[in-house]
């Protein structure tokens, strides 16, 4: 059997998101034109691509009104080139989610003015299931034709619901999140000097992140900072057994998300219910049988502080 050729499927990758992208904006939405743009620069044809990728960004941020996730698109997923277009839009996210920490990460505050600002914030939520959810719904208007799935090399039993999840999740995750490295190394204990408020203000937004966050992601980081501030045995021997148990979740529950090609995780993401990525890899594990805590046995090398 003739290996598949990747170019080929490369260049129908890329038609099909423009096909999609140019069906998005004509929508007039703010929050598809925002998503019009992410899928034209990830795979950009020419500079006339990517000019028209700015001007919708510039129309979504014209028209997303009230709409939050419009405005976390642009203000995370943009390139950094575009850099009023992204304070904009996270100035306006922030305003109409004041107490969201995510949104105030986004600010591009220095880290000390960082975790000022973060006194009035109560939790840390990326809507990265919202997101997901909402960029699923939106491939599947456009779902590829017959024609386009076998460019892509599509197998015949390809479902579109699950095919979309992989896309969306595939878009949401290619964006590096930027200023948590800054926060760790403000949050040192060697960069406390004798500033007790910037501890209580670092141990705070270690709270929002172990406590009130909606990603693995956040809480890892919550749980460096808590491991660098503690102070006894046994605040040390807590932290550690949280990133532990953080770990098996993450580890355990990895090969499970996609198999029988991603059905199990769309039944799952379709969940009302379940918002936090904590959650969803909690009913993987829980649905297969898996314990929700790491065996006695079960070897892990924790980080270095």
């Amino acid at each position: 059997m003739p290996e598949p050729d990747k170019s080929a499927q490369e260049s129908a990758w890329d038609a099909y998101l423009h096909r999609v992208a140019a069906q998005l904006a004509g929508s007039g939405s703010g929050r598809d034109l925002a998503f019009a743009a992410i899928l034209i620069n990830l795979s950009p044809r020419d500079k006339r691509a990517v000019s028209q990728a700015e001007g919708w960004r510039q129309d979504a941020l014209e028209r997303a009104g009230q709409d939050a996730l419009a405005y976390q698109l642009l203000a995370s997923k943009a390139p950094e080139d575009e850099g009023e277009v992204r304070s904009e839009a996270a100035r306006r996210w922030l305003a109409l989610e004041p107490s969201n920490f995510s949104a105030l990460m986004q600010q591009a505050l220095g880290p000390q003015e960082l975790l000022v600002a973060a006194r009035e914030s109560r939790y840390a939520d990326l809507h990265m299931y919202d997101g997901v959810r909402w960029m699923q719904s939106a491939l599947l208007r456009h779902p590829p034709t017959a024609q386009e799935l076998q460019a892509l090399g599509g197998s015949p039993n390809y479902r579109l619901e699950e095919g979309a999840v992989i896309t969306a999740i595939g878009i949401w995750t290619a964006f590096p999140l930027t200023g948590y490295k800054a926060l760790l190394d403000t949050c040192k204990p060697e960069a406390m000097g004798k500033t007790p408020a910037r501890e209580a203000d670092c141990l705070h937004v270690a709270h929002l992140l172990t406590q009130r966050s909606s990603t693995v992601l956040d809480e890892g980081f919550g749980l460096a900072i808590q491991r660098r501030l503690a102070k006894t045995p046994t605040e040390r021997a807590a932290a550690r057994a949280r990133r532990r148990q953080l770990e098996w979740l993450m580890q355990a529950s990895a090969p499970l998300g996609m198999q029988d090609g991603g059905t199990r995780f769309a039944r799952l993401l379709a969940d009302p219910s379940i918002h936090s990525e904590q959650q969803l890899l909690q009913r993987l594990l829980k649905d297969a049988g898996r314990p929700l805590t790491p065996p006695p046995c079960w070897k892990w090398r924790p980080p270095r502080p």
